[in-house]
């Protein structure tokens, strides 16, 4: 007879334990990286360009966990040149590249670099230094859904014609919670 009376108790006891368990617990937190590709040519000294990112279509992750994502949070970006067409001495005066809603609006600072050699930068992945106002932009827009951005790259050239590849990567870490 006691353990049938033992029984409820233990069970209402788990029960409490459950329900004051932390949603974190059951956090999932997985890194992935995706890279965007800007393909310069061009006959004059400056020049921008922008690429919609689409995280849920690109990401396998970022689809299979949608709405459930609670965060992202950059780890890291490189940036390097995959082609270029020119001489030892081109450079980019000066680069940015900026964050936005997908459709430019609310524009913020990721990245702004002065004085590249672009012949340097060739198949030589190398680490930014980052702006914090358009790193949490980034994360933002990618934790959200549609978890789409745009990128828009502006840079100016010391010498013409342009003709190079340039290659951002970004590695993030995502933190789900599957039963949100």
């Amino acid at each position: 007879m006691k353990k049938f009376k033992l029984l409820p108790v233990l069970a209402m006891a788990t029960m409490f334990l459950f329900v004051a368990c932390d949603d974190d617990l059951l956090d999932v937190t997985e890194s992935f990286t995706f890279e965007t590709e800007f393909v310069v040519f061009s006959g004059e000294p400056s020049f921008t360009d922008n690429r919609v990112v689409d995280l849920a279509q690109d990401q396998s992750l970022i689809n299979q966990y949608g709405s459930k994502i609670k965060r992202i949070e950059l780890e890291s970006v490189r940036y390097w040149l995959k082609a270029h067409e020119g001489t030892e001495t081109q450079q980019l005066e000066s680069l940015t590249l900026n964050v936005a809603n997908a459709d430019g609006t609310d524009s913020k600072n990721i990245i702004q670099l002065d004085n590249l050699v672009l012949a340097a930068l060739l198949n030589n992945p190398t680490d930014l230094p980052l702006n914090s106002t358009g790193v949490n932009k980034l994360e933002t827009l990618a934790a959200e859904p549609p978890h789409q951005f745009l990128y828009l790259l502006e840079a100016t050239a010391n010498e013409v014609p342009l003709d190079f590849t340039i290659v951002f990567e970004v590695t993030a870490k995502m933190t789900a919670n599957p039963l949100n």
